[in-house]
């Protein structure tokens, strides 16, 4: 499997050129679009200070606890000096995430602050305390030289600067590259069936803003294609998915994903594949974790109130095995309800298919007041339940560390003697600097009738 991951990311590679460096590019925004009121931005690589324009999108679902997310994207080679002034807050406090890099804020008045950013990477700046944050604003920061399309790429769509309307069934065929230029603004959906060595990469936006929730198509949607590469593009107002892909030998790397409704859900990804360097500001689930031969790495995850950000199973068919998640920052996890589908690792596995071979390292959940835990075999109204088959088993969990204390119990548990859950190992796994040494520690729910072979160490 990483053989031939490899030699897809060879082959990608080889359609890029770059270009001359520089120590900060920011990235225009296109006529017609407005700036944002709540934030300005200045950045730095050393020399001058540029201004790298704002978005903000409002809110869009009663429930939603964040009243806006406002964002900037630009790329640099260095260690950027970012320059903000809200007037959205009187400042008091101010924190940049994921924590592990411990940016330190300089507030220089009760309007301005001002930090150091460790290089390329996704973050959120926030100026309040607490679970959810009214009017976040996250800095996407790509890594400079910019990739983009050689200037002899077949097939190639280019999107330049400027509001596109594409509508909601712009179809892809075998061997097109799509590159949206920086201050590309399209409106619509891309979709494709049944073909091959597709790419959509740049640093513009898709915007699904045309469409009502759960209508129309997911933002990228492409069924049974292999060897796609989907990159760096900015994925907002999501009526369904932000992508949705079947087949083999995927990569989605880089990706800045927002969507406000439930059924907005991140990546669903095809078997031999790759999802790294992502973002994910969603409100259902950030990544599905459903088809054989799937690496998840180095992502940043803002999950709202709906939705996991690792989901093992809806209700999938088959066997399917061989997942690695490694090395993510789960920054906020905004759940509020006790629902089944809420937790940061989580399944409601009703169906006949065997999941199996989890393996989850080195994540870090900045904040999480929820549960952590919610994996079960379970009859469920999206599934098509088997009374003979379906199972989830061999999960190992390890170097887990959330920074908070969630309040709800853990539940790994089988629905009964044939649809088990069996051999989980929770290894080192911290929560608000304890580690769990047994069951107690883990406030964990269980059935020894249907679940066996849980293992906390």
């Amino acid at each position: 499997m990483k053989q031939k991951l490899l030699l897809t990311i060879l082959c990608f590679t080889a359609l890029f050129s770059d270009v001359a460096l520089a120590d900060v590019f920011v990235y225009p925004m296109a006529d017609g679009i407005r700036k944002s009121s709540l934030f300005e931005i200045e950045v730095s690589g050393g020399g001058e200070f540029l201004e790298s324009p704002v978005y903000t999108d409002v809110a869009q679902w009663k429930t939603n606890r964040c009243k806006t997310t406002s964002w900037t994207s630009f790329a640099t080679d260095t260690k950027p000096v970012v320059r903000v002034k809200t007037n959205a807050y009187k400042v008091e406090v101010c924190r940049v995430l994921p924590r592990k890099y411990n940016v330190e804020c300089r507030i220089l008045n009760d309007s301005i602050v001002e930090f150091e950013l460790p290089g390329p990477g996704q973050y959120s700046v926030e100026f309040e305390e607490g679970v959810a944050i009214t009017h976040p604003l996250l800095i996407f920061v790509d890594a400079y030289p910019v990739r983009k399309p050689a200037g002899n790429t077949p097939n190639l769509i280019v999107f330049e600067k400027g509001i596109h309307e594409i509508g909601d069934n712009y179809v892809l065929k075998s061997n097109q590259t799509v590159y949206l230029a920086p201050g590309a603004y399209v409106k619509g959906q891309f979709v494709s069936d049944g073909q091959e060595n597709i790419t959509i990469m740049g640093q513009g936006i898709i915007s699904g803003e045309e469409y009502p929730a759960r209508s129309h198509n997911h933002m990228i949607s492409f069924r049974n294609c292999n060897n796609v590469l989907i990159e760096g593009v900015t994925i907002i107002n999501a009526p369904r998915y932000c992508v949705s892909l079947s087949g083999t030998n995927q990569i989605c790397r880089n990706l800045k994903m927002m969507g406000w409704w439930f059924s907005t859900d991140g990546i669903g990804i095809g078997s031999n594949s790759l999802i790294e360097d992502c973002f994910f500001k969603v409100n259902d689930d950030a990544i599905k974790l459903y088809r054989s031969n799937t690496i998840a790495r180095r992502c940043v995850i803002w999950q709202m109130e709906n939705g996991a950000p690792f989901q093992i199973g809806w209700n999938m068919p088959g066997y399917n095995t061989n997942f690695h998640v490694y090395d993510m920052d789960i920054i906020r996890v905004e759940h509020p309800w006790d629902n089944p589908n809420e937790a940061v690792f989580d399944a409601i596995h009703g169906s006949n298919g065997i999941m199996t071979n989890y393996l989850y390292e080195d994540i870090r959940i900045d904040n999480c007041e929820h549960r952590l835990f919610h994996i079960m075999t379970k009859p469920n109204r999206f599934g098509s339940w088997d009374p003979e088959r379906g199972e989830i088993r061999n999960l190992t969990f390890r170097n887990i560390e959330c920074y908070t204390q969630p309040k709800m119990r853990n539940i790994i548990m089988g629905h009964d003697s044939i649809h088990k859950v069996s051999n989980v190992l929770l290894e080192n796994i911290k929560v608000n600097g304890k580690l769990w040494k047994n069951m107690s520690d883990a406030n964990l729910l269980t059935d020894e009738n249907t679940t066996e072979g849980i293992i906390i160490k």
